[in-house]
């Protein structure tokens, strides 16, 4: 259930009728207008589940890792993956999480600023802006869910973790066959990459030339 400005007020009488109460103009459902900027700091009685700061991506005081070591955990998932046939959606979802946040604007700061100016309460937007009126979150009255609102630079950043670790699936199909998929052994995998890694050191070895004369 998707909850927009348009059909919010829909949302909110359907609820109503549920529950088998009228609409009264106290109801703190009826004070709501979901993505209302102007209404961004004014306060309203609605009870709400605070964020999950493990499950949103927000800035970090410090990576998860450097980008060398993301890429390589990003190859070695897909490494997994293939060796077992299946998809590692905790794995991934994590992984990716960790990936992206090295981009993701503080949300965290940007909710607890605005529960300052409303005391504690929710605002009558349901939703939280950055200093410069961008869009960041979004909390979800109805299934009381909390939405990161992803920025171009998030959405440049997942592109890019898709990347590496579909080329490394599509070099692990191409060097064992679709058919290794599920039964190739990740010790395996990692063996003939360290084999490849020392075969091409020791191939690179005395290639140098001195022409100074």
């Amino acid at each position: 259930m998707q909850i927009t400005r348009d059909n919010y007020s829909y949302y909110s009488n359907l609820i109503q009728q549920m529950s088998g109460n009228k609409k009264k103009t106290s109801d703190p459902f009826a004070q709501c207008d979901y993505g209302n900027f102007s209404l961004r700091f004014k306060p309203v009685n609605i009870s709400f589940a605070k964020p999950n700061w493990d499950n949103i991506m927000t800035k970090r005081n410090k990576p998860a890792m450097s980008e060398e070591e993301f890429e390589e955990a990003i190859k070695e998932l897909a490494r997994k993956e293939f060796s077992t046939g299946k998809r590692d959606d905790a794995a991934y979802r994590k992984l990716c999480m960790q990936h992206g946040e090295t981009v993701s604007p503080d949300r965290k700061a940007i909710y607890e600023s605005s529960m300052e100016k409303t005391g504690g309460k929710m605002n009558a937007a349901c939703m939280f802006w950055d200093s410069k009126g961008n869009k960041t979150l979004s909390y979800n009255p109805v299934s009381r869910n909390w939405k990161a609102i992803s920025t171009d630079e998030e959405f440049a950043r997942a592109r890019q973790f898709t990347s590496i670790y579909n080329d490394e699936l599509a070099r692990l199909k191409k060097e064992y066959g679709e058919q290794a998929r599920g039964t190739i052994s990740l010790q395996q995998i990692q063996s003939d990459l360290a084999t490849g890694a020392k075969t091409a050191s020791v191939a690179g070895s005395g290639s140098m030339v001195d022409y100074t004369v």
